[in-house]
């Protein structure tokens, strides 16, 4: 057992004390980015910082379009090589007074960092970071200001940065910690995303539920909906993890509200303390703590793996997703051969789209048309028809409702992808007739003509 795991069973998050930080951060008023209050935030955080017990906090001043933002560093120094950053954004959109959004993320931050800073050397340097700027976007003013001066700050060493844990909107006594991997444009591939990696994914997971505190992934009730959802449509809802993958660092993104029990107060006025909860917030610290337990003990850093799915709490690789559709065609082809004809044709045309798309995009190709596929060779029945189609519906339903509440804008998928789609689920329809029904069916073809020509050639009287 790791020194944070003892640290585990020796202490818990006080929530009453992220409460504090939460409450005094919205005490402020609204104090985005580059105001007067909005260095009164950061000044804040520092102070809270040093009091925890970090010797090395630094206020680190950037400026973006004329604007200066603050960011607000700190490390509880690790026995090994290596660094996890723990973060969260000081900053708050225009309007809002920001307890939730993102005071209590601020507040967990604060006091895990205590907690750290009074136990044995973690396996690796643990940085402690409140960012500036995440809402520069909705002043017009650029997306996570903050994070984005964070990484190019960091050099060269962003190389030595195993992992990222950002802490968003967290403290809300309706919502239900979940952790968000959003799709994000990836840079360095126009028209791809990046998304975090699986092997960081499931270590979270694992560590939160090893701490009581499981996390859901993307929403408590649409979770396998949500992750083909984020893969195929442009979500507008992000994080500073945007700005660390983006920048090659992996990075999660935990929160408790969602797309089924979003914040009502998100980005206004009413975003005050009293709508936060100190248990909420105990329970979140300790979901976030158990996921750094867990990813700061990785062996090493791995490489993107963006292609994943969980299930029930588990993460399912690439390597699974691939297997599990090249098992789904087989019914379909087998079935196909033995009919032969148009309706073998139609199979493999099918396979062939399928195949394509599930090595491009295994998550949202499998999600809409794994059962179409299958439905397609082993049956004919309207009913069965209908409930292949029903993921598909699904996601194109949820994706409405996304656009609807100003979550998205686009998908990700090319044109060539979403005609193939549109192919493989035309060809689900095309019927393959048992080959004993062809057979039967061309015997009687070939009697009625037989019949015919004995009829033409039988003498009149």
């Amino acid at each position: 057992m790791g020194p944070l795991a003892v640290l585990l069973l020796a202490a818990t998050v006080d929530g009453e004390a992220a409460l504090r930080h939460a409450a005094a951060l919205a005490s402020l008023g609204p104090h985005p980015w580059g105001s007067p209050r909005g260095r009164a935030a950061a000044a804040y955080v520092a102070a809270q910082l040093r009091q925890a017990g970090l010797g090395d906090v630094r206020l680190d001043e950037f400026e973006v379009h004329g604007v200066r933002g603050v960011n607000v560093v700190g490390s509880v120094r690790g026995a090994g090589r290596g660094t996890v950053v723990v973060g969260a954004h000081h900053d708050t959109a225009p309007e809002a007074p920001g307890a939730y959004d993102d005071g209590g993320g601020v507040g967990i931050v604060i006091e895990l960092a205590r907690l750290l800073a009074h136990s044995p050397p973690p396996p690796r340097t643990v940085m402690f970071a409140s960012w500036d700027g995440e809402e520069a976007w909705s002043s017009g003013q650029g997306t996570v200001t903050g994070s984005r001066a964070f990484v190019r700050g960091l050099g060269a060493g962003a190389r030595d940065v195993t992992a990222a844990i950002v802490v968003e909107m967290s403290g809300w006594r309706g919502g239900t910690p979940v952790l968000h991997p959003i799709a994000y444009a990836d840079p360095l591939r126009p028209g791809r995303h990046v998304i975090a990696p699986g092997w960081l994914v499931s270590a979270a997971l694992s560590g939160a539920r090893g701490a009581g505190a499981p996390l859901g992934v993307g929403d408590p009730w649409l979770s396998w909906l949500y992750q083909p959802a984020v893969r195929t449509f442009r979500m507008e809802f992000y994080g500073d993890d945007l700005a660390l993958l983006q920048a090659g660092v992996p990075a999660v993104f935990v929160s408790d509200s969602s797309f089924t029990a979003f914040y009502p107060w998100y980005h206004q006025a009413g975003d005050t303390a009293d709508h936060l909860d100190a248990a909420v917030l105990a329970r979140m610290g300790e979901a976030v703590r158990g996921a750094l337990d867990a990813v700061v003990r990785l062996p090493a850093r791995a490489g993107p793996d963006p292609d994943w799915f969980a299930i029930f709490g588990r993460v399912v690789p690439r390597e699974a997703l691939l297997a599990l559709g090249a098992i789904a065609l087989f019914p379909g082809l087998l079935r196909a051969w033995a009919a032969g004809g148009l309706g073998l044709l139609a199979r493999l045309v099918q396979a062939g789209l399928f195949a394509a798309l599930v090595w491009d995009e295994p998550v949202p190709a499998l999600w809409m048309l794994m059962t179409p596929v299958l439905v397609g060779g082993l049956s004919r029945r309207r009913i069965a028809l209908a409930l292949a189609l029903a993921p598909a519906v699904a996601l194109l339903a949820l994706g409405a409702a996304a656009w609807a509440r100003g979550f998205t804008h686009d998908t990700w998928m090319p044109a060539w992808q979403l005609g193939a789609e549109l192919g493989v689920l035309l060809l689900a329809v095309v019927p393959v007739a048992r080959a004993q029904k062809v057979r039967a069916i061309r015997r009687d073809v070939e009697t009625t003509l037989r019949r015919r020509a004995a009829g033409v050639q039988r003498p009149t009287r």
